[in-house]
């Protein structure tokens, strides 16, 4: 083996009989790499000689090589693992990626970039955990492991994860099965996965793409390699989230900004409209016009803002004992303009004797005024709005139903998502988010909303409130 360094010619390499050899040779610093022959019983020793060296790159030679003795060495923190006798030519390869490499120091990710984020780790195997939590720890991340799936899946839905890595193969719980557990969370929906698994046949990797995973790494894996891809990962998902809230931000602020001139155009309007007796009937549709168009212009203004405060969990409640009569009558007088621009007509029936129940006014009145809005835009000119409040005994009930057009609806809590709106279908504008946050505030309040339909006949919402 002599030979070997020597036809190298690389004062860098060091070859030794044994991992035990290690311990009692000096000037292990200055070295590279290190070739060392193994029986693989004694692996226990390289996690201490890479702690103690950490430049120094460990490779096993040995006439015995099998997939288990390699996923054990990998497990142990070897990086390759070459047949004996050593083909020279890998050690040639080896130290000009190395020369390349350091020519381009200049180009090394900085790695405390993305210092603090999270990552989860799951895996039945400790060996294999410890091996992932050694590869990230350049990158300074929060990392948690999890022996077992199941625990795993109790915290995936109350805590926000940057990158799941999940094996496959584990009792009780699949990674496949925690990760469908991921993707049905709200706050970890979006979240990267990847798998990390010994099984290398394509209908375990089709599985895994299909259940989300943006990347399938095989056991045994490269340390650089593995290292490099989940840098990357969690670099192009911070610059994305950071893109998202640059524009939220934007958006917050220009529907602000919008307040303010929307609200002093809207109070002018109601001013004039005081006076319309002394306007021609083309003013006096005109004015109608414009106000309605302004009170729309405010509603969607506070749906968008409503919209961060709901998804960044800063909907306070903020609850007293109110009348539900009271919050409907007073969203139908900032309503009527609407109502008597379409010639709609709205009966109130009340068939509730106790009309209090616990809830916040300001966001039961949102509520109500959206479905009112929403039911208006998608009714039929001169057609019959009908609202109903009513009790149970334990809630207080909102319906609202106009007639003639109906929806076709085939997943009806697919209308209550963000963003979903119908009204191309129908040749209207909207935002989508109405109903979204109808929703986002009723269920705040423990309450349910769901909505009816048939198609050429009618649309109906219903919420409930507990007393």
């Amino acid at each position: 083996m002599q030979e070997l360094i020597n036809n190298a010619g690389n004062e860098k390499l060091i070859f030794v009989e044994s991992l035990k050899d290690l311990e009692s040779i000096n000037g292990l610093s200055k070295k590279q790499l290190c070739i060392a022959k193994t029986n693989f019983k004694d692996l226990y020793l390289v996690k201490k000689i890479n702690k103690k060296y950490p430049n120094l790159e460990i490779w096993l030679t040995s006439t015995d090589i099998s997939r288990k003795n390699i996923l054990l060495a990998n497990s142990s923190g070897v990086k390759n693992i070459v047949p004996y006798p050593v083909d020279i030519r890998l050690i040639q390869n080896y130290f000009q990626k190395q020369n390349k490499t350091e020519s381009l120091t200049s180009e090394i990710p900085n790695y405390k970039s993305l210092k603090g984020l999270k990552v989860m780790i799951v895996d039945d195997n400790q060996m294999n955990i410890d091996l992932l939590v050694e590869t990230l720890s350049v990158l300074d991340l929060d990392v948690k492991t999890f022996l077992k799936p199941i625990e795993a899946s109790k915290i995936v839905g109350s805590e926000k994860f940057d990158l799941f890595l999940l094996d496959i193969m584990m009792p009780d719980m699949s990674g496949f099965e925690l990760a469908n557990i991921i993707k049905r969370t709200k706050i970890n929906s979006d979240t990267p996965i990847m798998f990390i698994s010994a099984l290398s046949d394509a209908e375990n990797k089709i599985m895994g793409y299909n259940v989300g995973s943006c990347a399938y790494i095989e056991k045994p894996f490269d340390v650089a390699v593995v290292r490099s891809q989940i840098y990357n990962m969690l670099k192009t998902k911070s610059l994305q989230d950071a893109l998202n809230d640059k524009k939220e931000t934007f958006l917050v602020m220009v529907t602000h900004d919008l307040k303010t001139p929307i609200y002093a155009e809207i109070c002018a309007l109601e001013l004039l409209n005081k006076n319309r007796d002394k306007m021609d009937g083309m003013q006096t549709e005109i004015l109608s016009d414009i106000l309605s168009a302004a009170k729309y212009m405010k509603n969607l203004v506070e749906n968008i803002t409503q919209k961060y405060k709901v998804e960044s969990e800063n909907l306070v409640l903020q609850k007293s004992q109110c009348s539900l009569k009271d919050i409907v009558i007073s969203c139908i007088e900032d309503t009527k303009y609407l109502f008597e621009e379409k010639g709609m007509k709205y009966i109130l029936n009340c068939s509730a004797k106790n009309l209090f129940a616990n809830m916040d006014e300001l966001e039961i009145k949102r509520v109500v005024h959206n479905l009112i809005i929403n039911t208006i835009e998608h009714g039929i000119s001169k057609s019959k709005v009908i609202m109903d409040i009513k009790e149970s005994e334990r809630f207080l009930i909102f319906s609202i139903t106009n007639f003639g057009i109906g929806l076709e609806i085939k997943n009806p809590d697919d209308i209550f998502l963000k963003y979903v709106s119908y009204a191309d279908k129908h040749k209207k504008v909207a935002s989508g988010l109405g109903l979204y946050i109808a929703k986002k505030i009723i269920d705040a309040h423990g309450g349910k909303i769901k909505v009816e339909s048939e198609i050429n006949k009618y649309v109906k919402f219903t919420f409930s409130i507990p007393r």
